[in-house]
């Protein structure tokens, strides 16, 4: 230990007779723990959000999919599975067909895109399987999301009627083709979007009733989501022209990058928080130099350089500043285990697309916070510090 930090340890010890200063330095301490706290609590509900969002998202809609780059179906997608089986990293392939419709029963109508699936093959490149609340999808059947069944008024079992756009052709203009469809299972993605809006259908069944020719793309499930850009790319690299493969994050560019922006923002607005509540350090540092002017004149007189008082007063900062970020980051942690056991339910399904506050601790946010509040604790004690620096050695010790 050096002799610089154990007089600063000594000043700290030794300011319990000024109430004054006792007072300030605690409120620096709280105001640099709530700070802390807040980040790390935020940082944390926002990184779990994004988890729990990607995790829904991915589990609906396939790591990458394969499409023609002008919107037309795909005739036989069997060669381009195995094209695209053959790249390193891809585990599963599976073609789908989706259009637009409507669903209606007994007087409520709801619009709905229908998505063609293989029950067995789905659930290689999606979670569809594990969706499934009751019942199971069968051939001239229909699954609904539960939030579109409440609001239907539906069950397993029931028969709602499906209207597609995509109708015959006559002299009169398009004929709308219209076919009654037994609810065979309830599924529910967690996602209130897609609960309300989805409606799976079996393959086959889907292809007679949108009219199709073929499929509408193919849904890819690879080892590693973080590297579906660069799979994305090879995948495209091997297909015929007209094709290209597009990964999960472009799909849903604008939906990350609005949530990145939002960390962003949250972040530069709670570390201002904690900045205001470093001058707090810095009024009681400027206090403690007055305090102990003439100490810092016989310390000088003793030969202590320049040097060696700043040190002692910035470990002062320092000490306040460290305390009040290990008490943050101490309740900031706490708080995430409340929020995580508590498994709150606050957010409107209508609005987040989670209506559970998600908590996922990362230690590289716990670091980056603290380092970050250490960095403005330091700045705050540089001023200080020079200020004692700076004392000359007479006027010091004739300092009353």
């Amino acid at each position: 230990m050096s002799l610089s930090f154990w007089i600063a340890k000594k000043y700290l010890k030794g300011r319990k007779t000024n109430k004054l200063l006792s007072g300030i330095t605690l409120i620096s301490m709280a105001g640099i723990a709530v700070g802390v706290m807040t980040l790390t609590t935020v940082l944390a509900v926002m990184q779990g959000f994004e988890n729990d969002l990607k995790d829904k998202v991915l589990g609906v809609n396939a790591h990458i999919l394969i499409q023609n780059r002008f919107g037309y179906d795909i005739p036989d997608p069997v060669p381009l599975e195995k094209t695209a089986l053959e790249v390193r990293g891809v585990k599963a392939a599976a073609p789908f067909i989706f259009g637009e419709g409507l669903v209606m029963y007994r007087g409520r109508n709801y619009s709905a895109g229908i998505r063609g699936v293989d029950p067995e093959r789905e659930g290689s490149v999606t979670k569809f399987g594990g969706f499934i609340k009751e019942g199971s999808l069968k051939k001239g059947g229909i699954a609904l999301g539960t939030e579109m069944a409440r609001l239907l008024n539906v069950s397993v079992g029931d028969t709602v009627r499906l209207l597609s756009p995509d109708g015959k052709i006559t002299p009169m203009g398009i004929f709308p083709r219209v076919r009654d469809y037994e609810v065979t299972a309830l599924f529910e993605s967690g996602m209130y979007e897609y609960d309300t809006s989805l409606v799976y259908m079996v393959y086959e069944d889907a292809r007679s009733f949108l009219s199709r020719q073929g499929a509408s793309g193919i849904s890819l499930r690879i080892e590693n989501i973080d590297k579906a850009e660069s799979i994305a790319r090879e995948v495209t690299s091997l297909l015929p022209d007209e094709y290209a493969a597009r990964d999960w994050f472009r799909m849903n560019r604008n939906l990350y990058s609005a949530m990145e922006l939002e960390k962003k923002t949250m972040f530069i607005i709670l570390t201002l928080i904690i900045l205001v509540a470093s001058f707090n350090i810095v009024a009681t540092l400027i206090t403690l130099v007055r305090e102990k002017t003439r100490e810092i004149g016989i310390l000088k007189s003793l030969g202590f350089t320049a040097a060696e008082v700043k040190r002692i007063f910035l470990y002062n900062g320092l000490i306040i500043g460290g305390a009040g970020i290990t008490l943050g980051e101490l309740l900031g942690l706490l708080l995430c285990f409340i929020i995580r056991i508590s498994h709150i339910n606050a957010l409107p399904a209508e609005v987040y697309y989670s209506t559970e506050l998600k908590v996922s601790f990362s230690f590289w946010n716990f670091f980056f916070v603290g380092a970050v509040a250490f960095f403005i604790t330091y700045l705050a004690a540089v001023f200080p510090a020079r200020q004692a620096a700076k004392m000359d050695v007479i006027e010091a010790i004739k300092y009353e």
